[in-house]
């Protein structure tokens, strides 16, 4: 509107010029300056609309600008958000891992190891799986404490669990029981022979000398072993005859006794 309002003005502009230079009649003159009039105030009608749309346009884009700035602000939210999860996350996992595992070794603790024993029986009972309990006690132990202190105590604990975890599938589980106690959980067992090779590897592999604060230690430990389902088909029977074997192991050569063998001993 307001192009043609300012060309309505040009031509009548031209036409007043002429006129002049011309000699128009006068009457012409007043009718062209009363059309030249209106044409005016179609332009000045056209000014304020073009003020109104730019004024709309103002605000729109105020508008926009605090759409965007709480877009940002929401986003940044989201964001803060997001990150305070997976720390809660990752605070709930490692609260998780204190829960089921040895503060020293880092081991499964006896809570973890009776879940996974607890499932073990589980898929051995489903899929006619053997499975095995083997359960472990250093030999004179206190008498280690006594001599060096708590601190070499605590090492030689540490030795003996990452010695046992270096010697079992990943698959099977290996757990400090307590004190200077561990147990294992060896799962699909197809040969109780091969259980017993294994539990004799680890009493040779523990036994191995080794030097801590220049001192040389030498250790031994027993293991007895309870086997699914000969020498037992629930976790607290499989837990009584391996301790039970592990008993009769201290008094023998190898360290290493199965329940069934105990029983006529």
């Amino acid at each position: 509107m307001s192009r043609d309002a300012a060309s309505e003005l040009t031509s009548i502009n031209k036409v007043l010029n002429q006129g002049i230079k011309v000699n128009t009649p006068v009457q012409a003159i007043e009718e062209t300056i009363i059309l030249n009039e209106d044409v005016e105030h179609k332009v000045a009608r056209a000014a304020d609309d073009l003020l109104q749309i730019n004024i709309e346009l103002s605000k729109e884009m105020d508008e926009r600008v605090i759409f965007e700035s709480e877009l940002a602000d929401r986003k940044t939210d989201l964001a803060n958000v997001r990150d305070d999860l997976s720390k809660s996350q990752a605070k709930e996992e490692e609260t998780r891992k204190i829960t089921l595992h040895d503060a020293l070794t880092g081991l499964p603790n006896r809570v973890l190891f009776e879940q996974h024993l607890a499932q073990g029986l589980i898929q051995a009972k489903r899929h006619g799986w053997g499975l095995a309990v083997l359960f472990f006690d250093i030999d004179n132990f206190k008498s280690i404490n006594d001599s060096y202190g708590h601190d070499l105590g605590d090492k030689v604990l540490l030795m003996v669990a990452n010695r046992l975890r270096s010697l079992i599938r990943e698959e099977d589980t290996v757990s400090r029981w307590g004190g200077d106690e561990f147990i294992c959980l060896l799962l699909e067992v197809k040969q109780e022979a091969d259980v017993t090779r294994l539990a004799e590897k680890m009493v040779n592999q523990i036994a191995v000398d080794f030097e801590l604060n220049r001192i040389v230690i030498s250790i031994r430990a027993s293991i007895g072993i309870a086997i699914y389902p000969s020498d037992g088909e629930t976790a607290d029977i499989l837990f009584k005859n391996a301790d039970m074997a592990m008993f009769k192991a201290k008094g023998t050569e190898k360290r290493v006794v199965l329940f069934r063998e105990s029983a006529f001993n």
